[in-house]
């Protein structure tokens, strides 16, 4: 059984009078099972934000379904959405959402904090995974005093400290430069060797080169999508741009 199954989801935005409607996402359907590293690209405006903010909980499909690890994501109450975000998704964003006045040692247990974990716990998760994420040594320091780097290894590990079912990336290599860029991205790879399953959407052609699976989202529909197989980074790279060239030439990708 599939981790996520999404089918057939809509996403109609409506003016406050009822004058005018964007429909931002057609009909889209795709699943990712356990422990799969799956790309979504699109250019700005193809639909590919509002279905990560449907996958992640903070915003409702008009019509379809989301379902997470046997869960109907439109069945939860609202009272309960915070606490299922934080009890089943990790996130990775472009800008980090650091908080500067806390250490990034306490951004990492925050979550831990907010669902009540005790403190030996909270040290056990964390010694678990900040030296495969190489930040043992800057857990004490503030965000302001670290670089763009160790900021997003910081956030993975805010990310995975809940022991997520599945990660949501939004352009997590979007704020870095081309040298911590690559280190995420082998630390991503590394995560889902371990098992975790990572769902990003960038439009980095670079990025999406190391997923196993890239879907093309446009004017609101998946269109297209290509599969790793044995294929290099190297060449998922080349297969990436070959399909980004022809669809930007209106070529037939059947």
């Amino acid at each position: 059984m599939s981790l996520l199954e999404v089918t057939g989801v809509k996403k109609i935005y409506r003016s406050r009078r009822g004058g005018s409607s964007v429909e931002a996402l057609k009909n889209v359907s795709f699943s990712v099972e356990n422990g799969e590293y799956v790309a979504i690209m699109g250019e700005s405006g193809s639909g590919k934000t509002t279905l990560l903010n449907i996958l992640a909980a903070l915003d409702k499909a008009t019509s379809g379904t989301v379902i997470l690890d046997g869960m109907n994501l439109n069945s939860i109450k609202e009272s309960k959405v915070a606490r299922f975000r934080r009890d089943n998704l990790g996130y990775v964003f472009q800008d980090f959402n650091l908080l500067d006045t806390f250490t990034l040692e306490d951004n990492i247990f925050l979550p831990l904090v907010l669902a009540g974990k005790e403190p030996k716990e909270m040290r056990s998760r964390l010694d678990e995974i900040s030296a495969p994420l190489g930040i043992g040594s800057i857990l004490k320091k503030y965000p302001y005093e670290v670089s763009g780097g160790q900021k997003q290894r910081s956030a993975v590990a805010r990310a995975l400290i809940t022991r997520p079912k599945m990660i949501l990336a939004d352009e997590p290599t979007g704020a870095l430069d081309s040298k911590s860029s690559d280190e995420l991205l082998d630390l991503f790879a590394k995560v889902n060797q371990m098992g975790q399953t990572i769902l990003m959407v960038t439009h980095s052609t670079k990025a999406a080169s190391h997923a196993s699976r890239v879907l093309f989202i446009k004017d609101g529909i998946i269109f297209h999508q290509i599969y790793r197989g044995n294929s290099s980074d190297t060449q998922m790279y080349q297969k990436i741009s070959d399909t980004l060239n022809l669809l930007a030439q209106g070529g037939d990708l059947a």
